[in-house]
């Protein structure tokens, strides 16, 4: 996790929407055949996100019923 208190206290926006369908992260990982691994790393690193492929983001979008944009970190882009 990066040492910056105001990204550590960030919650991602892929956790949000995850957790707002009620969805575990090994859910969305079988759902997705996205790792667990990768999908808690992006989740607690948003940044993260921004660098995975388009083909991933499509992936996990389709899996939680939302828009790419809706999980990219606009935000944090250029940081």
């Amino acid at each position: 996790m990066i040492d910056n208190p105001i990204l550590n206290s960030y919650k991602s926006k892929l956790k949000k929407i995850r957790t707002s369908k009620g969805m575990t992260q090994s859910e969305l990982a079988n759902l997705s055949g996205i790792n667990k691994k990768s999908i808690a790393s992006y989740e607690q690193n948003p940044e993260k996100i921004n660098k995975v492929s388009v083909e991933k983001i499509i992936i996990l979008s389709d899996c939680l019923g939302c828009e790419v944009s809706d999980i990219v970190e606009t935000e944090l882009i250029n940081k």
